[in-house]
């Protein structure tokens, strides 16, 4: 009889230790973060809220998930290695499927350079879907002096959709969220402008009016959750956190300027309102709910983007660099434990964070 119990004792542990490996198998194809940044070790003592970016003493960890350029080359996400030829200044860059984005400016103005397809001329500031199938970008038909009118792109890489509008100035996307692309433009050029926001569906002839959030920052990628600017001066600058649908504020805050969500939306990040410099010397990780500040990461600071739920990529320049020898790296913190690492060497090369 004892020898019958041990034999069931095996058979038992054996169906358990099965049960917990299929689920875990299970859990990892179902779950958002599936592939998210393997978890830094927690510090061995609580973090403060407040940090300082001592990027010359952070150890080693995995490189970004997310798109990034080092001098022309662009890496990570999805495909191989990229260079963006030419040698026009490269401003910003995006993976979409299997093609490359980036937007380059020279005297003669800003072009998106494609890599599955034609150039498009005055484009401007990218913004990717969240499954990376589709980027939107603004473009106006000139050189360097901006016209009235403009054009709405969808970019699959290899194929365009577009939307031409023959009024507004200053067109800018915004957010590409649940399968709309929000854009922003003004009613003239120069001082005295009224900002509107509209989304549009691409395929769809026309936009509609945004009426509940006219001044949209940026977006949740379900499209229901909205930073947007109350106030915006030489003094600094108020943002708002508010549904989409109702216009309702959640909270707002004059501390920081709210620029980015993470991918559940559970978290926002900014930077500090008051900031003059030519970096941020900050970035801020708040509740997207509550607007309490859950971390705050103090340096020199070129970008910013969310890798996952739980961790930022920032661009960060090395504490005392010389601004004629500037080094810099890339840096992913955590914001549930404070720990950050290192994704990039330590470099002399222009660094940029993509989408």
């Amino acid at each position: 009889m004892k020898r019958q119990n041990g034999v069931l004792a095996v058979v038992i542990a054996a169906i358990t230790v099965a049960a917990v490996a299929l689920g875990a198998a299970l859990a990892s194809r179902q779950s958002p973060n599936a592939h998210s940044a393997a978890p830094l070790a927690a510090p061995a003592t609580p973090q403060p809220t407040k940090l300082t970016l001592a990027v010359d003493k952070l150890g080693k960890g995995q490189p970004p998930r997310l798109p990034y350029l080092v001098g022309r080359e662009v890496r990570g996400a999805a495909g191989d290695p990229f260079t963006v030829p030419g040698a026009d200044d490269i401003l910003e860059i995006a993976r979409v499927n299997d093609s490359v984005l980036a937007i380059t400016t020279n005297g003669d103005g800003w072009r998106v350079q494609r890599s599955g397809g034609d150039d498009v001329l005055g484009a401007s500031h990218l913004q990717v879907n969240e499954d990376h199938t589709s980027a939107a970008y603004a473009a106006y038909q000139g050189g360097t002096s901006p016209t009235e009118g403009g054009i709405i792109f969808a970019d699959s890489g290899t194929a365009l959709q577009s939307l031409k509008l023959t009024t507004g100035w200053n067109f800018q996307v915004l957010a590409y969220a649940n399968g709309k692309v929000y854009y922003q433009s003004s009613d003239v050029l120069g001082r005295g402008a009224t900002w509107s926001t509209y989304a549009w569906v691409p395929g769809e002839p026309r936009a509609t009016l945004m009426k509940t959030i006219p001044s949209l920052t940026t977006l949740t990628a379900d499209g229901k959750t909205a930073a947007s600017t109350l106030v915006a001066n030489d003094a600094g600058s108020c943002s708002a956190i508010s549904t989409v649908d109702t216009g309702q504020r959640a909270w707002k805050t004059c501390d920081y300027s709210l620029r980015s969500f993470s991918p559940a939306g559970a978290t926002v990040f900014g930077t500090p309102a008051r900031d003059q410099s030519s970096c941020a010397t900050a970035e801020a990780a708040l509740d997207a709910k509550t607007g309490q500040l859950l971390r705050e990461w103090k340096g020199c600071l070129q970008g910013a983007a969310p890798e996952d739920d739980d961790h930022l990529l920032m661009v960060a320049t090395v504490s005392g660099a010389d601004s004629n020898h500037q080094t810099s790296a890339i840096v992913r913190c955590t914001v549930s434990t404070g720990a950050c690492e290192l994704a990039t060497a330590i470099t002399a090369d222009r660094l940029l964070l993509g989408s």
